[in-house]
């Protein structure tokens, strides 16, 4: 054969590799969007998601985050929706897309990511997420999925980088973990730790090293000194670093100190318990089920045994990016070693999990890759099921399904009007958005040993001076309060806003574990 056959029949193989691979992509695309679709008609109740919503159309209508309103969650999120608020208008429906947009954005980096490194099972890695990731914040809107899909796409631009030494890749990298940073802080900075070790190993003994880190890290500072120079202009500047960096320090790890995997069974097991009248088998089948769940939270300990065997297989550059980068999500999300958290910082070492797993090429790993396949496609497809179960509530953002609350939220509906000035305490903020409320204070939630007590005060001072006339006050989320964040129920005797609402407020209602309140001497003109 001639050269020039040899260099057409090269070029006809790669041609015909890459259709193929373009096809499965499409394919698992495809498969990708019909699942996640069903999933966005929900709200799931007692998440990130009413903060979130309500911060972005705060910041739709000109108020600036930190400085109007103060929340310890970064700003990425309230602009990113914010932007969607504004290109397809304010609604449910709205924030859904954004919704669609990280889910399925997610998932197929995931594939992409998994099929550079997995020879078998490269979309079981996407499964596994999926399947696990429901029941904890998805689907909602959260500045953890949201940070994760920056992230992964930063992680792409970079592996492409090492395979096409390509300059706009490594400042493309750089940016998108900028973008990671606004949305969970901890998360970007790590990231852009990862990606300039990763460069500094590839490009060590050869030329190029520095203009390299140079490219990537350009890349990070300019979006960084950009959005800081927004805020400064905004005379915003020291309540970004307050909310985001002093604030948190000093306050966040006090409530958020739970044991590791905390919240493995109520966050997951309690999700499949009411389908038991309908199927009484459902118990054994739920163990088989929950397995996706337990791999994720024993990653650390997997990587490690399964990694050592190949000595981590660091030759291979890929190996390098995703095994530094996966650390880098893991750490990040370790603020709250829960198991919602575990699960978002988990994404890369599952993928990487799955690799060494299938490395070993014996029986029994392959049994193990098997068993944790079913186990994962029957729990993604149970959470598909459990969706029947959610009840359809008509709001002034449009029609939305729910778990909980369905009642309160038809209730307050009826008898409180749009433009309401409301306080909903201490953890339902998507009144607010839902119902087209407006809340008096600066805050989404009020919790003990998290806020503080001028803040709690502020909230008491808020609510006198303006005359606030309702009050949705979550009793259910106090008795269950304990469960979620152990170290957030103080004493009777120093609780603030409780003796407050009680002695200037009455009960006309008590729905879903809500109760509805009005300020006394004042009349009802809109039942």
């Amino acid at each position: 054969m001639t050269t020039t056959a040899r260099v057409i029949s090269s070029a006809q193989g790669e041609y015909a590799d890459t259709q193929r691979k373009g096809k499965k992509f499409l394919v698992f695309a495809a498969m990708a969007c019909l699942y996640i679709l069903p999933f966005m008609r929900v709200l799931m109740v007692g998440t990130d998601e009413g903060t979130l919503d309500y911060g972005a159309l705060r910041v739709l209508h000109g108020q600036v985050f930190a400085r109007d309103f103060f929340e310890v969650i970064g700003p990425g999120t309230f602009y990113w929706l914010a932007g969607f608020f504004k290109i397809f208008g304010v609604s449910f429906m709205t924030t859904r897309i954004c919704l669609f947009v990280t889910s399925f954005g997610t998932a197929c980096l995931m594939y992409l990511l998994s099929r550079g490194i997995c020879g078998k099972y490269q979309a079981l890695p996407s499964v596994l997420l999926a399947a696990a990731s429901f029941g904890g914040l998805w689907p909602a809107i959260s500045h953890h999925d949201d940070s994760n899909f920056f992230a992964l796409l930063g992680v792409a631009c970079i592996a492409y980088w090492q395979e096409r030494n390509s300059s706009w890749l490594l400042v493309a990298g750089g940016i998108f973990a900028a973008l990671t940073t606004f949305f969970l802080q901890p998360k970007g900075m790590l990231l852009v730790a990862a990606f300039a070790t990763f460069v500094f190993f590839q490009r060590r003994c050869r030329t190029g090293l520095v203009s390299s880190l140079g490219l990537l890290v350009g890349g990070y500072t300019g979006v960084v000194f950009t959005v800081l120079l927004y805020f400064w202009s905004k005379s915003a500047l020291h309540d970004l670093i307050y909310a985001n960096v002093v604030w948190p320090s000093a306050h966040y790890g006090t409530v958020n100190s739970v044991p590791y995997a905390h919240g493995i069974l109520f966050n997951y097991w309690d999700h499949w318990m009411p389908a038991r009248s309908a199927f009484p088998g459902i118990i054994p089948i739920a163990a088989v089920m929950i397995l996706p769940i337990v791999y994720v939270a024993a990653l650390p300990l997997l990587i490690s045994v399964l990694g050592a065997r190949f000595r981590w297989d660091f030759q291979l550059a890929q190996i390098q990016l995703l095994c530094l980068s996966g650390i880098a999500l893991w750490v990040s999300e370790l603020h709250r070693t829960d198991m919602t958290h575990l699960v978002f910082g988990s994404p890369l070492l599952i993928i990487l999990s799955v690799h060494f797993l299938a490395k070993y090429s014996t029986r029994i790993a392959d049994a193990a890759l098997q068993l944790l396949t079913i186990s994962a496609v029957c729990l993604a497809g149970f959470n598909l099921l459990i969706l029947a179960a959610a009840h359809r509530v008509e709001t002034r953002m449009g029609s939305v399904r729910m778990f909980t609350d369905a009642e309160a939220h038809s209730f307050v509906e009826k008898v409180i009007p749009a433009g309401e000035v409301v306080f909903a305490y201490p953890y339902c903020p998507s009144y607010y958005f839902l119902h087209g409320f407006v809340n008096p204070t600066r805050f989404s939630l009020l919790t003990y040993n998290y806020n503080t007590s001028d803040q709690f005060m502020e909230v008491v001072h808020n609510l006198d001076h303006d005359n606030v006339k309702y009050v949705v006050w979550d009793v259910r989320f106090q008795q269950v309060e304990a469960r979620v964040f152990p170290s957030a129920v103080p004493p009777l005797g120093q609780r603030i806003i409780e003796p407050y609402l009680e002695s200037h407020y009455e009960e006309i209602a008590l729905v879903d574990g809500k109760r509805i309140m009005r300020r006394k001497g004042t009349v009802d003109e809109h039942r």
